[in-house]
């Protein structure tokens, strides 16, 4: 690992044999407000492990000091430092990162940039609160886990960093802020979605994929069964994480034309979106 300024943006570059070609460039989650490049540590160095490519981590200025559009800017411009550094470049990012990530693939595809993938783990993609999806989050997990009011405190918790990342609520409906709000998304990189069952972001995370289904972009979509929001960082104890990480590895290296390793042991199938069940949708 070494530390690198990438146009302008304090990142960490991991390599895990110091020759790859191709990159990653990994943008963290933390509704736009929290986190750094210690929090993504772990994960960075297993999806460089896994992917068998280097890893970007970025550190992205952040809300409230730095509102919308700072962090897409800087997360922009170390996609740019990416491009001159190595052949293939993809994005990717969890959460408010996915968001970030999402938005990028969109910005490249509109500046005419070939990025290999876009790897968005339970996304932001829609700034819209009165939704159908959101507002049964709320009533079904009034009493989730036994937390009195789960739902409404995650509804409420995102309207907070949403006023922080983007006070202007006009801007909240520009496809760079809210991806799903794209009028289309024809000629976008393609994309792996991870999505957990008790997240209240799963719902704009499907609806996205049937999105890029209808407009011909490859997805593949895994939803984990059980989990929860933020799941992925619990690598060290948690299956369903490592299990993630090998998806999303395996996913970069096809995008990256690089063979994909036969690891014993490993479910190696992929879901297409709504294949497990009936998707909730968007409105």
């Amino acid at each position: 690992m070494e530390t690198v300024d990438a146009g302008g943006v304090p990142s960490r570059l991991y390599r895990p044999r110091d020759d790859e070609e191709d990159v990653l460039v990994w943008i963290h989650g933390g509704g736009w407000m929290l986190g750094d490049l210690d929090c993504c540590e772990g994960v960075a160095r297993a999806l460089a492990n896994r992917a068998g490519c280097a890893v970007l981590a970025i550190d992205y200025r952040l809300a409230p000091e730095h509102p919308f559009p700072a962090a897409l800017d800087d997360s922009w411009a170390a996609v740019g430092w990416a491009r001159r550094h190595f052949s293939k470049v993809a994005v990717g990012g969890d959460s408010a990162g996915g968001n970030l990530a999402a938005a990028a693939a969109l910005r490249a595809r509109d500046s005419r940039v070939d990025l290999a993938l876009q790897l968005l783990v339970y996304p932001v993609l829609d700034s819209t609160m009165d939704t159908t999806t959101k507002r049964r989050f709320v009533e079904s997990y009034s009493n989730f886990a036994g937390t009195a009011g789960y739902g409404r405190t995650a509804f409420e918790r995102i309207g907070y960093l949403w006023d922080a990342y983007v006070p202007d609520q006009l801007m909240r409906r520009s496809p760079v802020v809210s991806p799903l709000h794209a009028e289309t998304l024809c000629g976008v990189s393609p994309a792996v979605i991870i999505t957990a069952e008790h997240d209240i972001l799963r719902g704009e995370a499907v609806e996205y994929a049937r999105r890029l289904r209808r407009d011909q972009v490859p997805v593949e979509i895994h939803d984990y069964e059980g989990q929860i929001h933020g799941f992925i960082e619990s690598l060290g104890v948690m299956t369903d994480a490592k299990d993630a990480v090998e998806k999303a590895g395996s996913a970069l290296r096809r995008a990256f034309g690089h063979q994909v390793p036969d690891r014993a042991g490993l479910a190696v199938s992929t879901q297409t979106a709504g294949a497990r069940r009936p998707p909730e949708t968007h409105s």
